[in-house]
């Protein structure tokens, strides 16, 4: 059995303290190198606070005998990883703890841009394709605002997260890319839902979707929300909010880029 290094304020001494979307965290490693290195990692804006402010704490240890510990609070996450699997871990944990604990926010595991002043929304979990539709979307013009998480407010309106889009590659493995990199640009003030877009991708299928009502518009946005068995309340007080005056679509799609002409085009018509 390995032995793991227990994690404490002694055996993690070089510490950053930030918040993020209205929640603190202390962020807490070995080494100053290993600090730096799990910066570069951490949410969307977040900025530096008073370690008398942080809540909640995470923290990566190199261990003697190789590989590195992810511990959220003092529950290990992660054990015994490379370095740049466990920086992906510590990276899941922070965003994890926003999520589930930003303040009047709700957080939809879907991507989403913006077109005409009006949000493109595609919820889906890990492998439904939502990163590479929503790269295609800023392709044809859109403005990126995340492809992880859609943050509601309590009207209903998109705030960004602008995490570097993680798009895999053809050996399964995900790779990284800012926004720039990709010729698109960010968005930057809250817009309203004008969209969104319940699909998969399927070889061969082509975007020919059925229009969702109001109750499962809702629950198709609500079975991919954070809070929504810890604050479901709140969670479906936003989501209805912000599908007031938009369209719900559901169905397979085909090759990203014929898919994401359509849904701007969709968008951009009449509701």
């Amino acid at each position: 059995m390995p032995k793991f290094t227990p994690f404490s304020d002694e055996t993690t001494p070089h510490h950053l303290d930030f918040e993020a979307f209205g929640v603190a965290v202390t962020l807490r490693a070995s080494s100053e190198e290993l600090l730096a290195r799990a910066e570069a990692f951490m949410p969307p804006g977040w900025r530096p606070v008073q370690e008398d402010k942080c809540e909640y704490v995470v923290g990566i240890i190199a261990e003697e005998e190789g590989g590195y510990s992810v511990y959220t609070g003092t529950v290990r996450a992660g054990e015994a990883q490379g370095l740049e699997l466990s920086l992906v871990v510590l990276e899941g944990q922070v965003r994890g703890l926003v999520a589930l604990h930003a303040p009047r926010l709700t957080f939809v595991h879907a991507g989403v841009v913006a077109h005409e002043g009006r949000a493109i929304v595609i919820p889906g979990h890990s492998f439904a394709g939502k990163s590479t539709l929503t790269a295609a979307l800023v392709a044809e013009g859109a403005l990126y605002y995340s492809d992880e998480y859609t943050v509601l407010d309590d009207e209903g309106l998109v705030h960004p997260y602008p995490k570097p889009v993680s798009l895999r590659r053809e050996n399964a493995m995900q790779a990284d890319h800012t926004i720039e990199s990709l010729g698109g640009t960010a968005g930057v003030d809250p817009v309203p839902i004008g969209l969104a877009a319940v699909t998969y991708y399927e070889p061969g299928a082509r975007w020919e979707p059925r229009q969702l009502g109001a109750g499962e518009s809702a629950l198709a946005l609500l079975s991919h929300t954070v809070i929504a068995r810890t604050r479901p309340d709140q969670a479906l007080a936003a989501i209805r909010r912000a599908m007031e005056n938009a369209v719900a679509l559901e169905g397979p799609r085909g090759e990203a880029d014929e898919t994401a002409r359509m849904l701007l085009s969709s968008v951009a018509a009449p509701a």
